[in-house]
């Protein structure tokens, strides 16, 4: 823990805080606002088409390839937006009784995102902070690190979840961004019928069917972070049943600036080419087939310090390039039996590869998982399936990382059972299930949960839960040894960390309520508040030392083995809010305020207690919009690092035809440099950028 990790926020701290949270979102309303009068026509005039012409039924087809603008999708059309996360099957987000929050597609696009974290920001609870160029430590409702080891993250209902750490390889996961529908993340357990690690929440990134991506985009930019960049997509008919989708992208970002040194880049810049494909086939009224798949090849560069024995400093510099590589094929049949029964069967195979000064480390998953839903009489809807996943990983170290064994095979075997009950039509629900899990680390699993809508009318919904939830041990928790420095001398003392292999999971048990409220025809607002109990966190426990001849020369270990020592509590206050200002003008604010406790404060203050997140997005005629961003986060008293006020800003133009558009994008527009987040000794500035691009849809 840094040393200044106990310095409590000082009184003018405390001051900027409550200042920006009262003026900053009235701040940026207000920019808004001037800009708007800049704007040569009123905001009752502007419509989706061309200047001054009516505007066009809201059935009425649209351009092809064209995405929604906030002219073409009002606070009604939020409210009837569908997920199919929380449920595992589709269902409207104001009838869930849990904390969901959706990012839509035209949402990403307009916000001028590059990366699927960067479009997380905005998810109230959610704690997403950029630790270098290429890597994010993303987390739900607390414990956030870069390898942040309680959320669970699907792709197209893949798992891109990694059983070496438990967390997620956020560098290698991307996709065509403009062919993303909809993410939607669930704040809180999803254990019940995602299984285990979905401790803390579940995001799942969900792709637009093919039929819905005909025709071809091609977008290419530059700036001055994001050096170069570019994508071509093309969907086409290849029969009267058969869509199919192609993609290929590349991106070259450049380094951060040193925290210490900011004339000094901090080389960790990268580059990644992808190419993909999704074809989806009616194979009748019934069935649907969808097959998907993608590869990915790139490059990370890192600068790392490696302890060594032979070294009279203790450790050698290394100016590395890890290179990662892989890929995915997925294939799923759904199935309807009629309107109130489906079934759907699920089969994937995904390999990644990683290799890096320290260690290489490749592996490869199956999965296969069934799902069948159906009614019960008049007052039951009955979801049940069963998994099973098999994975084998090889890994190779040096004396910095090490596994024992270095490969090993792994299967999990899985099953879960939700009922959604009605007790009161139209008003109350009540919703309990189970996972059942058994796994090679810690044998059987249950993960129960309840949950209880009532929904007073069609403007207000209440609902409340409680569930259990568990982290799994991952791979380096039982089989792990690093040795993390080195003091050289006549016999060198070595500080080591090893596994442990009777670690246990990681236990939650969560109660959580929630109010829904749509108290006028502009405004919408989703209210969630947790309290959680964590036991059998993962800790560090002091062991006794030992001389060890090999590697030569004979050294002295300290050992430090990782157990189950740790507890924890939580709590917080989760809010979002929509307002249609205007016909052309939107504007989503999200707050979270989070406050966490363990047993020896070794997680305390790296996490921020409050975050402000505000999004104003406008047309300022028909042809121009303008999107601006403005977050803020509370300090990290963990690492020492201050508050910070960011903002992004997006200016776009399309010509009448809409097949071209034409964006310039700044963000960090409002320092220079700033820190997110620090885990390594030296930390990491991420910069202001400005990028040019250009989209064209054929």
């Amino acid at each position: 823990m840094h040393p200044d990790s106990q310095r409590e926020p000082t009184s003018r701290d405390g001051a900027a805080s409550g200042v920006f949270a009262y003026f900053f979102p009235l701040g940026l309303i207000l920019s808004t606002l001037v800009l708007l009068a800049w704007a040569p026509h009123p905001l009752h005039a502007l419509t989706p088409g061309r200047q001054d012409a009516p505007p066009p039924p809201r059935d009425a087809p649209k351009p092809k390839d064209q995405q929604p603008e906030v002219t073409d999708i009002d606070i009604e059309d939020l409210m009837k937006v569908q997920v199919t996360s929380p449920g595992r099957k589709e269902q409207a987000l104001t009838s869930v009784p849990a904390a969901v929050y959706v990012i839509r597609g035209e949402d990403i696009k307009r916000m001028g995102v590059t990366s699927l974290p960067e479009a997380l920001r905005g998810v109230p609870g959610m704690q997403v902070a950029r630790t270098r160029s290429n890597t994010w430590a993303v987390s739900i409702r607390g414990f956030t690190d870069s390898s942040s080891n309680k959320m669970l993250v699907l792709i197209d209902g893949r798992s891109v979840y990694s059983p070496l750490h438990s967390g997620v390889f956020w560098d290698v996961q991307d996709t065509f961004l403009e062919d993303v529908e909809r993410i939607e993340v669930i704040r809180g357990p999803g254990g019940s019928l995602w299984g285990s690690n979905a401790i803390n929440g579940v995001v799942n990134i969900i792709t637009k069917r093919a039929e819905d991506t005909q025709g071809g985009v091609a977008t290419a930019g530059a700036g001055t972070e994001e050096r170069a960049f570019g994508a071509v997509r093309y969907g086409f008919k290849a029969s009267d049943d058969l869509f199919v989708r192609v993609y290929a992208k590349y991106f070259d970002r450049d380094n951060a600036v040193q925290g210490i040194d900011t004339e000094e880049d901090a080389r960790d810049g990268w580059f990644m080419a992808r190419s993909g494909f999704r074809a989806d086939w009616k194979a009748t009224e019934h069935d649907r087939v969808t097959v998907t798949g993608d590869g990915y090849g790139g490059e990370v560069k890192e600068h790392v310090d490696t302890p060594s024995l032979s070294s009279p400093t203790g450790s050698d510099p290394i100016n590395d390039r890890v290179d990662l590589r892989g890929g995915h094929l997925l294939v799923r049949w759904d199935h309807v039996i009629d309107a109130t029964s489906d079934f759907s069967v699920q089969l994937y195979y995904d390999q990644t590869f990683r290799s890096s000064a320290l260690f290489k480390d490749e592996l490869r998953t199956g999965d296969l998982d069934i799902q069948h839903r159906f009614r019960l009489g008049a007052t039951h809807d009955i979801n049940w399936g069963l998994g099973y996943r098999i994975y084998r990983s090889e890994f190779s170290g040096d004396f910095t990382i090490q596994l024992d064994p270095p490969g090993r095979t792994d299967d999990l075997i899985s099953a879960f059972v939700q009922d959604e009950i009605t007790l009161m039509p139209d008003h109350l629900r009540l919703t309990i299930g189970s996972k059942f899990e058994d796994n090679d680390y810690s044998g059987f699993e249950v993960q129960p949960s309840g949950r209880l809508a009532w929904t007073i009318d069609d403007r207000h919904m209440v609902w409340a839960s409680a569930s259990r939830a568990v982290r799994t041990p991952s791979i380096i928790d039982v089989a792990l040894r690093v040795n993390a420095f080195v003091i050289p001398g006549p016999t060198p003392v070595v500080s080591s960390f090893l596994g442990d292999r009777g670690f246990q999971s990681e236990e939650l048990i969560a109660f959580e309520t929630g109010y829904r409220v749509r108290p006028a025809d502009f405004l919408s607002a989703d209210l969630a508040v947790f309290y959680n109990r964590y036991d059998k966190l993962r800790s560090i426990e002091a062991g006794a030392s030992f001389l060890e001849p090999n590697p030569p020369p004979q050294h002295l270990v300290f050992p430090f083995t990782l157990a189950n020592g740790l507890d924890a509590k939580s709590w917080g206050v989760e809010l979002s809010a929509n307002v249609q200002a205007a016909p052309t003008w939107l504007i989503q604010v999200s707050y979270s305020h989070l406050r966490l406790n363990t047993s020896d404060d070794s997680g305390e203050g790296s996490d921020p207690r409050d975050s402000v997140w505000i999004r104003s997005a406008v047309d300022l005629n028909a042809d121009m919009s303008l999107d601006v961003v403005g977050r803020y986060v509370s300090r990290l008293p963990a690492f020492d690092l201050d508050s910070y006020i960011e903002t992004d800003l997006r200016l776009a133009w399309r010509n009448p035809a809409r097949t071209l558009e034409a964006a310039v994008v700044g963000q960090n527009l409002i320092h220079e440099s700033h820190a997110e987040f620090q885990r390594e000794a030296a930390r990491s500035e991420i910069q202001r950028a400005v990028y040019l691009s250009l989209t064209w849809n054929f």
